[in-house]
Formats: structure tokens, sequence, C-alpha cells
């Protein structure tokens, strides 16, 4: 198996680790939706980041002291602080505002961060994946239906996107100098302060139950967000964000394999547009693979 993956390309392999990393972020938003009905939003939040280094431990433990060590202290720094507006705008606005909506507002990050990865990075967008942007943006829209409103959890996840497609541009930076472990471990730990001043008037005692959930959040977030680091590590920004309009179809199925949640037929044809809009984004590098495997014979 680890063979097979170690013959794929560094562009599949992006692939692969960027739906992963999609669908683990679904299932912590999903969990921590859920026992926000228990358990105030921000305490969840705090202890979801001080149970990173935790989680990451065995990892730490097979690297060495040598995953402490940052060559960008400044742009962690930048990371961490753009990161904890977002965790916080999100996690609040999730409380309050119903999941589909949450997902399908949080779309507006990859368009977002791809400009801004034209911007700072001087990323190329080729017209496939502009697109495929487009066609995924739009796919959201059909399913947001022309008469959405926009309430004041909503405008919290949308100022919270920004903020994270800020944040996205930093650790695409930080991906040169930096192992994914090494930006996971800074994130989780940086943000403590932060969520802890704002989860410290609503702080309780646990059960077993509720701190067997906010583990299972703190693994499948810091899952999802080092398996983010390692596809941008691999991958442009411009080629991978559009992949994570799949978020919602990963969303619908959750909906409808464990909370019962019903679909309408506009959310199925904007999934639909999702998804073509993520095959045209692949299709798109494979190919410009192409023509290069052709010029160098």
């Amino acid at each position: 198996m680890l063979e097979c993956f170690s013959k794929l390309s560094e562009k599949t392999v992006s692939i692969i680790l960027m739906l992963i990393s999609g669908l683990s972020f679904v299932v912590m938003h999903s969990s921590a939706k859920h026992l926000a009905a228990e358990v105030h939003i921000f305490e969840i939040v705090f202890l979801r980041c001080a149970l990173v280094a935790f989680v990451l431990f065995p990892f730490m433990y097979q690297q060495g002291i040598r995953c402490i060590y940052t060559k960008q202290p400044r742009n962690q720094f930048y990371r961490i602080l753009t990161n904890s507006i977002a965790m916080l705008l999100f996690f609040f606005g999730l409380s309050i505002t119903p999941i589909s909506i949450v997902t399908s507002l949080n779309f507006t990050a990859p368009v977002f961060a791809t400009v801004l990865a034209i911007i700072f990075l001087k990323e190329k967008l080729t017209p496939l994946r502009s697109f495929g942007l487009i066609i995924g943006f739009l796919g959201v829209l059909i399913i947001l239906k022309p008469g959405f409103s926009i309430n004041i959890g909503g405008l919290f996840i949308l100022l919270s996107a920004l903020s994270w497609s800020i944040s996205l541009i930093f650790i695409k930076k930080l991906t040169k100098t930096d192992s994914a472990l090494t930006i996971s471990l800074y994130a989780g730990v940086g943000m403590m302060p932060a969520t802890f001043l704002a989860a410290y008037p609503h702080l309780q005692i646990l059960n077993t139950n509720q701190f067997l959930v906010i583990l299972f959040i703190a693994i499948s977030g810091t899952l999802a967000q080092t398996l983010l680091n390692s596809a941008l590590k691999r991958g442009e920004l411009s080629f991978l964000l559009p992949l994570d309009f799949l978020k919602l179809v990963w969303s619908v199925l959750i909906g409808l394999a464990i909370f019962d949640e019903t679909t309408s037929a506009s959310l199925w044809l904007g999934g639909l547009f999702i998804i073509v809009a993520s095959t045209l984004v692949v299709k798109s590098d494979s190919g410009k693979n192409k023509i290069l495997m052709i010029n160098r014979k």
C-alpha cells in the first residue's frame, strides 16, 4: 500500500491529501456543532487547540526535537494571529447558523485565497482552473438560492473565511521551509492564548462523553490541518483550493447518514456543479503535465 502511494506523483498525492483533509474538517465541524448544545463553543475551540500537542506527540517523538524549530517565526506569528481570528469567528458563527449554510458561506475562502495567491505568491491561474473556480462557486450560489439572506452568524462566517484565506497564504509560505508537523504544532499551541481568553468565562467541568467528543474533534481537526499543510507543500493554492468545494458534498453525505437531514433538488444540482468544477481543476493540471511530457521527448 505504502509503495503504491510512493509511486504517485506529487500532484496526485496533494489531491488525495486535500480530499481527506476536507472530509476531516467537515467531520470536526459537525461534531463541534453537535456538542455545542452542551458545551460552550469557545471551550470546545480552546480544548481542540490545547490537545493538538497531545495528538501530535507520537509524530513529534518520531521526528525528534527538530520539529519544534521554525525558520519563519514571523510568518508563524502572522499565521497564528489570522488563524485565531478565523477560528473564533467560524465556530461562533457555526453555533448559531445551520451547518449547510455555514459550509456554503465558508466556500468564499477558496475564492479569496486564490485571488491572494495570484497577487502575493505570483501563482498562475489557467483558463480551465478559472472556469472550474467559477463553476464551483456557482454551485454554492445554487445551493444558497437567490433569496438567501445572511444573518449575523453568516456575517461571522464570511469574515472568518476572509481571515482563513489570509492564513492560507502564510501556511503556503511556511511549507517552503517547515514541515507539516511543525506548522500544525505551532498553530495549535499558538492559538491557545486567544482561545483561552474567549473560553474562560464559559469554562465548565466536562463529563466523560463530552471529553471523548472533544478528543475526537481535536484528532479530526489536527489530522485535517496537517493533511492540508502536506497538500499545500506539494501543490499550488490556485490548483488545490477549488477542490475544497467538495466539502459541501461531504457535509451532505454526513447529514444524510448521521443527522438524517433532508436535501433539496438545488442542493444536489449545486453539488453536481461542485464535482464538475473539481474535475475540471484536476484535468487542467493533468493536461499541462501531458504537454510537459511531450516537450521532454
